[in-house]
């Protein structure tokens, strides 16, 4: 309740800050969620609906003190070209599944331009490649949201069978992306990995398997929060830590306005729709086949996730549907992770769009225009995976 309450005072203090399109958005976001609380049959949790992001919001801020990260002085060369989308999307996607999204801010923070912003191109490839590590990745939350709405699945079953369809799956969209757009790829500047520029992120990726392992209670978010500061504080031969710190508050911190207010109102407006669904069961008893069932329940959830609906929202309706239907607690568990990985690619109002539209200035009405396609094929290509699995299953 405390965080959440100082997360609110902060937007209330940045809020003249914030560029007029995403105090908009967060107005829409807010008011919506408000008037979900009013419609919903069960009482609202106050303190859920102002801390929902409060994790995320932290880790942002830390990750922020990256950016003081010493540098090398030498010329660095980097990459342009098809060499640069396949090599700058499977460091994102690797990196992303051990530290999550701020691997996604890592990348960004490379790649955008001088004044900060993105491209169309830059923000669509950035995102594919970071979404579908929630295809397999045990450290997003889409796991745990998995494992829970799809009692007795095991998590290794599903990196088995996640893993190999989306390096499958993100190598096939390069290949496309290549052929459809190559004026654009020519253009693209990727990240360059160098030994040198991977200290931190491998640093980071090693600590955060270290400290999860030592303390597997601490979120993923919550390790990366505190880790995530030690190197550039610790590192910086220039400036002493109490004078990055000082700078960091008074010069970035500020500069946060968009990220706190869309995050903070998002938040208001997924506890607004969990509350709205929750207690509502549904039982779907007779003959079903399972293998339809669950690929209509992902088609369901990708479908809700495009009319600006949470994932997560969409996997609780189709757990309260499946609930009386015996289907294999694996196979449920990896569709729920397909319509997460999937799902945000479609959501304009997803995390992974917020902060590329709060902090890049990538419009989120991209979201759908651009990654309808890929998400219908992806779908089609998941249905056919399930199949294979069925099969095996001999069932």
């Amino acid at each position: 309740m405390i965080a959440g309450l100082f997360q609110l005072v902060a937007g209330a203090i940045l809020w003249l800050k914030v560029p007029i399109g995403v105090r908009r958005v967060s107005l829409v976001l807010l008011v919506g969620g408000i008037a979900i609380f009013f419609m919903a049959t069960e009482p609202p949790s106050l303190v859920t609906a102002i801390s929902k992001n409060q994790q995320m919001i932290a880790m942002l801020a830390a990750i922020g003190l990256l950016r003081y990260s010493p540098r090398l002085k030498t010329a660095e060369t980097i990459p342009q070209g098809p060499r640069a989308i396949w090599q700058t999307l499977f460091g994102l996607h690797w990196l992303a599944s051990v530290i999550n999204i701020s691997s996604l801010l890592i990348f960004s923070d490379r790649l955008a331009e001088k004044n900060g912003h993105l491209k169309w191109f830059q923000g669509m490839m950035l995102s594919r490649g970071f979404s579908m590590a929630a295809l397999w990745s045990p450290f997003f939350v889409a796991m745990g949201v998995a494992l829970t709405y799809a009692p007795g699945a095991d998590y290794r079953q599903m990196m088995l069978w996640g893993l190999p369809f989306s390096q499958v799956l993100l190598a096939g969209m390069i290949c496309h992306v290549i052929r459809k757009y190559p004026d654009e790829v020519e253009a693209f500047r990727g990240y360059s990995f160098r030994l040198s520029t991977l200290i931190v992120p491998a640093g980071l990726a090693f600590g955060v398997i270290v400290l999860h392992q030592l303390f597997p209670r601490l979120s993923i978010l919550t390790i990366i929060t505190l880790l995530a500061p030690c190197y550039p504080l610790l590192a910086n031969r220039e400036h002493r830590p109490g004078v990055l710190l000082k700078r960091f508050v008074l010069e970035d911190l500020a500069r946060m306005g968009p990220e706190v207010v869309l995050f903070a109102s998002a938040g208001v407006l997924g506890s607004g729709l969990s509350v709205l669904v929750a207690g509502r069961f549904f039982n779907l008893t007779g003959t079903i086949n399972p293998l339809l069932f669950i690929c209509a329940g992902l088609a369901l959830i990708l479908i809700a996730a495009s009319l600006g609906v949470h994932p997560v929202v969409g996997v609780t309706i189709v757990a309260g549907i499946a609930s009386g239907i015996p289907l294999p607690a694996d196979l449920l568990a990896l569709s729920f992770l397909f319509g997460w990985g999937l799902g945000v690619l479609i959501n304009p109002i997803s995390g992974v769009h917020i902060l590329l539209s709060g902090r890049y200035g990538y419009p989120g009405t991209n979201a759908w225009r651009l990654n309808v396609p890929f998400v219908v094929t992806a779908y089609i290509l998941a249905c056919g995976w399930f199949g294979i699995y069925w099969l095996l299953l001999g069932q």
